[in-house]
């Protein structure tokens, strides 16, 4: 990236006024319902995450064998319906201005605000994304201020959360079942033991070549070999691991073992001096059981992890090498279930994934009935058309 930029990001922010924002002010507002308004640089922002957006699902509908170089030409499909690329850009920075207000409104209706603990965090978050991962460079090459990208990120990210956990959280109005949660991280994801052998390695000066045949069979055969021990029971996962990876095996003393026995008992009581603390941290796991468990997860999670689908059918306890073409991987299968550290870790994310589409289709509802103000003549003017990349 042209980093280099930074040091001139002021200059960069005039020249603006000549390409995308023109003579028209950053704080010029976009929209507004009652005292909450969306200025032109935070609808700029929407405009940038929405071609985002649109980019990513116009790549996963291109059906060419080559990449698309104009994204103005392409049509997206969506709904059933087939829209130019622009036009669903703008339909949808719209629907983030909907659910902009509708996240604010909602918001005093649930008594849902900012902790100081969220503002620090949403600070360090748009430093991080500003400073040091470049998006100031991208966002003020398109008219959008640090100040503007922050107020709409306190919105969209954390304000939306504390609202999200409101209504579907424990203690929500509607919140999510335990069993409700139970049976989509059943449904998808699994655990289990997994050793992978790649069949190509890369040298000292990142030149990556492929195993020879004679490589790979030996590969599959020390695998198979580990597979015999473990199904005949002649070694567990734990000695395995350890003789593969050419380490020791780390002692638990006594008073460790009793403790950790302790943290994963949820009947045990706790100690005197954690009497303040609530009943649910007293009891929550901090590991899982199996140290070297590893977490799968199926496509429907938005990151589906190699060889799910043939993993998770396996039994527990069952033993398998799978050769695939880039990697041959023994698995021993695991019992999720059985271990409550992964209820406990996933229960924010299983939360989203159960009822995040239906938040913010709601929150899209909700925005749609109230009477926000549009100014057309801005929104026609900050056109995705004018949104520019040639930054890095």
């Amino acid at each position: 990236m042209k980093f280099a930029k930074r040091a001139v990001a002021a200059l960069i922010a005039a020249l603006l006024a000549l390409t995308m924002v023109g003579c028209h002010e950053a704080k010029e507002v976009v929209a507004s319902y009652d005292d909450i308004e969306i200025t032109g640089g935070m609808y700029l922002a929407m405009l940038l995450e929405a071609d985002g957006a649109a980019r990513n699902l116009a790549d996963e509908q291109n059906e060419s064998d080559s990449a698309i170089t104009d994204y103005g030409n392409v049509q997206i499909k969506n709904d059933g319906k087939v829209i130019d690329y622009y036009d669903y850009v703008k339909d949808e920075a719209k629907k983030l201005i909907r659910q902009y207000i509708a996240t604010e409104t909602l918001a005093k209706e649930y008594k849902v605000t900012l902790s100081d603990e969220d503002k620090t965090g949403l600070d360090s978050y748009v430093s991080y994304l500003w400073d040091t991962y470049g998006y100031g460079v991208m966002y003020e090459e398109n008219g959008v201020g640090r100040a503007s990208y922050t107020e709409y990120m306190g919105n969209a990210g954390y304000l939306r959360g504390n609202l999200f956990e409101a209504i579907y959280g424990k203690e929500g109005k509607t919140p999510i079942t335990e069993e409700e949660l139970k049976k989509y991280m059943n449904d998808n994801y699994c655990i289990a033991n997994v050793i992978t052998e790649n069949l190509s390695q890369t040298d000292e000066n990142g030149n990556t070549f492929n195993l020879t045949e004679d490589e790979a069979k030996d590969l599959l055969e020390k695998l198979n070999t580990y597979a015999d021990r473990l199904t005949k029971g002649d070694a567990d996962f734990e000695t395995i691991y350890h003789e593969h990876t050419e380490s020791e095996h780390e002692h638990e003393d006594e008073d460790t073992a009793d403790k950790t026995a302790d943290n994963t008992d949820a009947d045990e009581t706790t100690d005197e001096t954690t009497d303040e603390t609530t009943d649910e941290t007293e009891d929550a796991p901090t590991a899982p059981l199996d140290s070297h468990a590893t977490l799968l997860s199926s496509k429907e999670t938005g990151s589906e992890s190699d060889n799910f689908d043939e993993i998770y059918k396996m039994k527990v306890g069952e033993v398998k090498v799978i050769e695939g073409e880039d990697a041959y991987t023994l698995v021993v299968k695991g019992d999720i279930s059985a271990d409550p550290y992964y209820i406990y870790s996933l229960d924010e994310t299983l939360r989203q994934l159960i009822k995040g589409d239906e938040f913010n289709n709601m929150l899209d509802e909700e925005g749609g009935k109230l009477d926000i103000k549009y100014n057309n003549g801005e929104i026609s003017y900050l056109s995705p058309k004018k949104i520019t990349y040639d930054v890095y």
